[in-house]
């Protein structure tokens, strides 16, 4: 069993197999890649970085000594090589209870307990971009658009990893009514034009 977290700026990349050959690649707490190999394989994944899409291949193999190692590339750089994997397992997360408590008030649309315990939880980690994805679905709702806005775009600068759902979700239908929703998009959800707010009451 092996583990290896490696940094590329802000990303985080965690590695980890297990004695079944079994390779997983974590970032930002999410599976981008997982498949068996025993002497090593490609895992081919693509990370939201500051709006921007990069796509990441990691490389394991095994040395002559037996000894597991990795490669890392962005956009087809190598930026990483012959990275050692020590002998390790995989950390467990501890659970945001804050988060969890308001995920629950939102399903319930409980909106303004959800946003306290939301506003709580970014104590325990405040760059997790979903929390600021949820805030603002509890924002759209309540028909705040701005603070909806604002959240979206920390959720995104904080590498939000699917943007898509900023398109699609139900809850943020009210944000994507506004007028601003069209430039706030081709920014890429991280250049928000307050002057369109103005005598809005938010």
């Amino acid at each position: 069993m092996h583990y290896k977290k490696l940094h590329v700026g802000d990303t985080v990349v965690e590695f980890h197999n297990n004695w079944l050959g079994e390779e997983t690649v974590i970032v930002f707490g999410k599976i981008v890649s997982k498949k068996s190999s025993i002497l090593g394989t490609n895992h081919y994944f693509e990370v939201q970085e500051n709006g921007e899409r990069a796509k990441y291949v990691l490389t394991t193999k095994v040395d002559a000594n037996l000894q597991v190692k990795i490669d890392l590339l962005r956009n087809g750089d190598l930026i990483q090589t012959d990275v050692p994997i020590d002998f390790g397992t995989m950390p467990k997360t501890p659970a945001n209870l804050e988060k969890e408590k308001g995920l629950v008030c939102l399903k319930q649309y409980d909106l303004q307990e959800a946003l306290d315990h939301f506003k709580k939880s970014l104590d325990f980690d405040a760059k997790d971009p979903e929390i600021y994805f949820h805030m603002a679905c509890a924002y759209s709702v309540l028909e705040m658009p701005l603070e909806g806005f604002r959240s979206l775009e920390k959720a995104v600068t904080n590498n939000l990893q699917d943007t898509e759902a900023i398109l699609n979700h139900d809850m943020l239908a009210y944000v994507r009514m506004h007028p601003a929703f069209e430039d706030f998009s081709n920014s890429r959800f991280t250049k928000i034009d307050e002057s369109q707010f103005l005598g809005e009451k938010d």
